[in-house]
């Protein structure tokens, strides 16, 4: 196992909100300047634009605060893509399984279950950085269940929803990274464990 090299200070926290913040809106009006000039009105696309651009964006900025504190966090940016990509995946599998409907449950459920996805990639390279690395997946998945049920009482107007989604998994992953870089101990394993 590869231990962080030094704990991060009050900035890096403040740092993770604004910059992941920041690429989920950037990303936002990405998506919506390319759709204006590529693909038109078709608004059944924007999912498919944003998400990937959001995953990339995010990727970039998480790796920039993180290469710091952890090592040999290259694949950080290609892992957050790809963890962008993989609701897609999860949406059609439970598409396919969920019976129609909408229940405030249902929907939270969903959105935890996505977030856990999203989170999935990260965590494989978290995993053999720090211990207690499920906590990614816990704080990410219930992050994204709050983003749901925020989203459901803020459906009226669609600048709220895009604040929630970029404030609310913001601040939840910033504990995650407090937990996980600061206050939850990393000891190294046996040389043996850690030459694998």
């Amino acid at each position: 196992m590869i231990i962080a090299n030094k704990k991060p200070g009050w900035f890096f926290y403040f740092g993770w909100v604004a910059l992941n913040a920041s690429a989920v809106i950037t990303a936002w009006y990405i998506t919506f300047a390319i759709m204006d000039r590529v693909v038109g009105e078709d608004d059944s696309l924007i999912l498919e634009l944003l998400f990937p651009i959001i995953g990339l964006l995010t990727g970039i900025l998480q790796y920039i605060l993180l290469r710091r504190y952890l090592p040999h966090m290259g694949g950080w940016i290609a892992a957050t893509f790809l963890g962008w990509l993989m609701p897609f995946v999860i949406l059609f599998i439970l598409s396919k399984l969920l019976i129609p409907g909408s229940s405030t449950v249902r929907i939270v459920l969903v959105m935890m279950v996505l977030g856990t996805t999203v989170a999935l990639p990260q965590w494989w390279l978290l995993r053999k950085r720090v211990q207690h690395a499920w906590w990614w997946f816990l704080v990410f998945g219930l992050a994204w269940g709050m983003v749901g049920l925020y989203d459901l009482l803020t459906l009226s107007d669609l600048f709220p929803v895009l604040l929630g989604f970029a404030i609310i998994p913001a601040i939840a992953t910033s504990i995650a990274c407090w937990l996980l870089l600061d206050r939850l101990p990393n000891h190294e394993l046996s040389s043996r464990t850690s030459s694998r």
